[in-house]
């Protein structure tokens, strides 16, 4: 696994402000674009990855309507205390396999969520560069609560998921 972590304001195209905190995080993944795709839109697999190293996702949990517009919804759960957070996003942009725009937030707030971009690089047939941008939320990292560390320990998960 390749890791490289950047920070990036609003120079990306999902940023709608000058100035609005973000981060990127970049990886390389063993695996075919299109099954890094089907990690990132497949609810089966989903379940079995997005979430950090600490807390899992029930599968009952996960749904997709992978349309623009459409909305997913998830609940990741701290094993020994079963406290859960539900997670939710509307999709924003689909082009399928290279693109995934959405947003990322609580159920009932989709909208007013920080944005996510996942662009997915072919490098060769069994590799992909992901580019992980999310505007809306800073690089927290270190925080107790931090979004960049949570997802960053998601895309160990999703390393794990893909057999890299």
């Amino acid at each position: 696994m390749n890791a490289e972590n950047t920070d990036r304001t609003a120079t990306d195209p999902i940023s709608a402000q000058a100035g609005e905190p973000g981060f990127t995080i970049v990886r390389e993944f063993a695996a075919p674009r299109a099954r890094v795709w089907e990690a990132w839109t497949n609810p089966d697999v989903m379940a079995r990855w997005f979430h950090p190293e600490t807390l899992v996702t029930s599968r009952e949990s996960v749904s997709v309507d992978l349309r623009v517009g459409g909305e997913y919804t998830y609940t990741m759960r701290i094993p020994d205390t079963g406290q859960e957070f539900p997670a939710a996003g509307k999709y924003l942009h689909i082009d399928e396999p290279g693109r995934l725009d959405f947003t990322w937030g609580s159920p009932g707030s989709v909208d007013d969520a920080p944005r996510v971009s996942v662009e997915l690089e072919e490098l060769d047939a069994d590799r992909t560069r992901m580019t992980f941008t999310l505007v809306g939320l800073p690089n927290d990292s270190g925080s107790d609560e931090s979004a960049y560390d949570g997802w960053s320990s998601a895309f160990n998960e999703l390393d794990t998921e893909l057999g890299s």
